[in-house]
């Protein structure tokens, strides 16, 4: 009996040591502006937003799932990762893990392209490109995004 005590504390305090580490690093935005913003992340010290592959207002889901009873979800819209709220934090997924990101690129640098959402909503992807239509635009190094801990804040 105190050997399966022994093994069941042992599990226990091993469990504890060991946390899980999910895959998938974010860079972490802050938007402090009145409305909803766009972010485009680009590798290297770029002066252009590209125009592939553009952003989308909306990502339209429609798969083949079922809920929990087997019903069939209807395909519907949802906001993109990249799309951040007034006065919220959203993720920009990078590479390496939640507790060691890394940049996506071999460059030590990102550049982030700031888009607002009534940019999004009155012109198509290819007329921002044309227009280079980003209301602000910020290279940041790898030493300053670990000196954040990966979080930058956008204001406008």
């Amino acid at each position: 009996m105190k050997k399966l005590i022994y093994i069941i504390l042992l599990f226990m305090l091993n469990s504890c040591l060991f946390t899980y580490d999910p895959a998938g690093g974010l860079l972490h935005i802050r938007n402090n502006s009145d409305e909803a913003v766009y972010v485009y992340l680009k590798c290297g010290s770029v002066d252009l937003l590209p125009l592939y592959p553009g952003l989308e207002l909306f990502i339209y889901i429609d798969a083949n799932m079922e809920d929990a009873h087997g019903n069939p979800i209807k395909p519907f819209y949802t906001s993109p990762d990249y799309r951040i709220n007034a006065y919220n934090v959203g993720g920009l997924h990078v590479w390496g893990t939640r507790k060691n990101p890394r940049l996506p690129c071999k460059e030590n640098e990102v550049t982030l392209f700031f888009i607002t959402e009534k940019t999004m909503r009155n012109n198509d992807w290819k007329g921002i490109y044309e227009n280079q239509m980003f209301v602000k635009k910020t290279t940041l190094t790898k030493e300053e995004l670990k000196n954040t801990n990966w979080t930058y804040t956008y204001s406008p």
